[in-house]
């Protein structure tokens, strides 16, 4: 889509952003920062182009895979994602995590499709009930992360990949959980 805009305007007017963020909403942010680059190259015709290297190479890389799966990805009731029911309840991954009290890490792993099961039932009590929906809808929702991990950027010298560890693990591993919260968060239930 932004390769689009990109080609349809060299130097894009207020009413073609507007226009062009309207028709995606949910690319507004990126489409007026890639206008404003679009017309500053416009306008310095005498611009020097510099070489990127892996790291920024890999980071566009990452944008661009992520972009192109939220650009293919359905949001119907059948395709409805954790990040979709978060923001329909006007919550954003911090904001769960200190409902639930729990690092916010171990959300965005459950959210992006990084955290594999079982998953203990102290866990999904919690978050049931924080984003007040029932088992089974927990189960599809996971289900769907699974099957649709979201990358991130990438933040080292090659492209990034999808590395899914199992709940357990995800716990004892996170360094900003004491030891009496990674038992609790590890408990039968």
């Amino acid at each position: 889509m932004l390769f689009a805009f990109h080609e349809a305007f060299e130097r894009p007017t207020a009413t073609q952003i507007i226009e062009w963020t309207e028709r995606y909403p949910e690319f507004a942010d990126d489409i007026r920062a890639h206008a404003a680059v679009a017309r500053e190259w416009a306008d310095d015709q005498h611009a020097v182009s510099a070489e990127a290297d892996e790291s920024l190479l890999s980071a566009g890389y990452s944008r661009a895979l992520d972009l192109m799966h939220k650009a293919r990805t359905s949001t119907s009731e059948a395709q409805r994602s954790f990040q979709d029911v978060i923001a329909a309840r006007g919550m954003t991954v911090p904001q769960v995590a200190r409902a639930i009290g729990i690092d916010r890490g171990v959300i965005a792993d459950l959210f992006s499709g990084r955290m594999s099961g079982p998953i203990r039932n102290v866990f999904v009590d919690a978050a049931i009930g924080v984003l007040t929906m029932s088992r089974d809808t927990f189960a599809r929702l996971h289900q769907h992360a699974l099957s649709n991990p979201t990358l991130g950027y990438a933040k080292a010298t090659h492209a990034p990949s999808v590395v899914v560890r199992p709940y357990d693990d995800i716990i004892r591993t996170c360094d900003d959980l004491t030891e009496d919260e990674k038992k609790k968060w590890l408990e039968e239930g």
